[in-house]
């Protein structure tokens, strides 16, 4: 035995390094802004696009990668347009292809917030509270948005001594202010 390793398994595992990478994430992800808000243009308002009550009951399972909705923020991106990041939970497999019982995988989905287009997407472990049962549309119905205010204009599960809830950021339309509500 001579310590080397043939380069048939060099192959193999190199292969599938880069096929778990690609299914991870679609080129150009970007992060996330650090705060709700961060980079928007003085307004929290993008033209011609709707409104998180008016679709987040029928999006599940009407875009690729999106489930149960755990997460959603609205988010200006560097060239110029506007996107909804998705948080949902996912499915995991295995190297040959089995289904993982894993709670905490799940997928953030970038769609655009005019087409709902996906933008791009990547694989991301989901906190404890977003791995829990979740109802983002009574969440967004309790909110308070209404046309023309406020605007939801992020929606993350969070844990409040030891439960979870929805924190529910919202946007006067008419001063961008920002202001923050929960809901179970």
């Amino acid at each position: 035995m001579t310590g080397r390793t043939s380069p048939g398994v060099g192959a193999v595992a190199l292969g599938a390094v880069l096929a778990l990478a690609g299914c991870s994430a679609t080129p150009g992800m970007p992060e996330p802004p650090s705060t709700v808000g961060e980079n928007y243009p003085g307004t929290c308002t993008p033209p011609q696009f709707s409104w998180p009550s008016d679709f987040i009951e029928s999006l599940p399972g009407e875009i690729d990668g999106v489930g149960t909705i755990v997460g959603l923020r609205l988010e200006y991106l560097d060239d110029g347009s506007w996107a909804w990041r998705i948080r949902s939970p996912a499915d995991r497999e295995d190297l040959v292809g089995e289904r993982v019982d894993d709670s905490s995988a799940g997928r953030d989905v970038l769609v655009d917030v005019q087409t709902f287009e996906v933008i791009a997407s990547q694989e991301v472990e989901l906190t404890d509270a977003e791995q829990g049962a979740a109802n983002a549309y009574a969440a967004a119905q309790a909110s308070g948005e209404a046309w023309p205010s406020p605007l939801i204009v992020e929606m993350a599960r969070v844990n409040d001594g030891g439960a979870a809830v929805w924190r529910l950021t919202m946007c006067d339309t008419a001063t961008n202010e920002l202001s923050v509500v929960t809901a179970p």
